[in-house]
């Protein structure tokens, strides 16, 4: 038997230089479809291991809008189930998880004798690392120590002209790599 060869034919490509600004801005019309998406609370949850709770939390954002200009939905049990592809089970743990981890308040109203209508309010706390509890701090990531001495965690600082800036104090906030560490003690 004879060995088989393939032929490899190369390709070149030639470079064209190719303009990546769009002149025409972004402008979002008062019909078209826009919410604003929390970052920090997603990227807790996944660091957290709470796929449930994050799939919740972005159904429950694709329904800002359909209501007034504030923080509150109300889709049902069956809109958030269908939604996320999550059984009822797994999608009443993610609504408890966001709870605990102060990203939603839920309230239960009693519509007539028997049927309940659940309306949620989207916190602060899923936009602003300074407003979560400690129970979500704790999965951001550590960024460095401020000068006030402080233990600056990811979306608590920004960048200004000399360095990065602890939005707490305003003080200069020094990476951790940057910082000599002490073998016993990761921080100091």
């Amino acid at each position: 038997m004879g060995k088989r060869t393939r032929s490899m034919e190369v390709r070149t490509v030639q470079e064209e230089s190719v303009e990546l600004t769009d002149p025409t801005p972004l402008v979002i019309e008062k019909t078209g479809l826009y919410t604003p998406f929390p970052v920090h609370a997603y990227n807790i949850l996944v660091e957290a291991k709470e796929h449930a709770a994050k799939d919740v939390l972005t159904c429950l954002i694709s329904h800002l809008g359909y209501g007034k200009k504030n923080r509150m939905v109300k889709p049902s049990y069956l809109t958030i189930c269908q939604k996320t592809g999550r059984g009822r089970g797994s999608v009443s743990k993610g609504i408890r998880t966001l709870e605990e981890f102060g990203f939603i308040r839920k309230i239960t109203l009693q519509k007539g004798r028997t049927r309940k209508q659940n309306i949620y309010f989207i916190q602060e706390s899923c936009y602003h690392a300074n407003l979560m509890n400690e129970k979500a701090r704790s999965y951001l990531t550590l960024f460095g120590r401020c000068q006030c001495g402080a233990v600056v965690r990811q979306g608590e600082y920004g960048i200004g002209g000399d360095g990065y800036h602890h939005y707490g104090c305003g003080a200069l906030v020094f990476p951790l790599k940057s910082i000599r560490r002490n073998k016993f003690s990761p921080l100091c």
